[in-house]
């Protein structure tokens, strides 16, 4: 697209000799925040549906990534072209379903293929949990956790008498003032957990019965 080009141009340009003094003092590590803030924004903007306001906010986001690619051409670690062809590759490879010859016409299946097309991509991972991001908060984390061990597992969903997103969330809310009132650390606790229920499956992915 004219647009995607143009927006390239207008990277360069920030980062070129005549560019914005600000700009050119980024680094990679320097925009990590900016890329959390920018996230975050459309987020916020896809739960309120304010009329632009995706579109507007989707486009912070793709300036943020155009400009990590563009950084990371300066610095010699890779170029944006190497980045959207990896992913275009990682698309094609992981939907076999799609661009191939495998047949798979359920969620579950396409899940299923998709871990095991992962598992030859990263022979180095041992275990069922590694990948998960360690800088994720405690609670995207815990879920995170919770789903890859329920996979590898193959258990199925826990029965619950809640019904609805709104009455977790009003059951969520208890459980955070019950915390508030106790003066306790919600990410704290729940990263303590999480790093115990890490061991536990580690532990057990160990043993025979798992292997098996």
């Amino acid at each position: 697209m004219n647009e995607f080009i143009q927006l390239i141009e207008i990277a360069e340009r920030l980062l070129g000799p005549n560019g914005c003094p600000w700009d050119r003092e980024q680094t990679l590590s320097s925009l990590q925040p900016y890329l959390l803030e920018e996230t975050h924004e459309l987020i916020e903007a896809i739960d309120d549906r304010q009329e632009g306001k995706i579109s507007e906010e989707l486009g912070d986001l793709f300036y943020a990534l155009v400009f990590v690619g563009k950084l990371g051409e300066k610095e010699g670690l890779f170029s944006l072209a190497e980045a959207l062809q990896s992913i275009c590759d990682k698309l094609i490879r992981r939907h076999p379903h799609v661009f191939g010859d495998v047949i798979a016409e359920t969620s579950e299946e396409i899940v299923h293929n998709w871990e095991q097309i992962k598992k030859t991509e990263f022979k180095e991972r041992k275990s069922a949990l590694d990948g998960i991001p360690p800088s994720l908060p405690a609670l995207p984390r815990a879920q995170k956790i919770i789903n890859k061990i329920r996979r590898a597992q193959k258990g199925v969903k826990k029965n619950s008498s809640l019904e609805s997103e709104e009455e977790f969330g009003g059951k969520l809310w208890e459980i955070l003032e019950i915390a508030d009132g106790k003066g306790w650390s919600t990410e704290d606790i729940l990263r303590r957990m999480c790093q115990k229920r890490e061991r536990e499956f580690r532990d057990a992915e160990k043993t025979p019965e798992m292997d098996s």
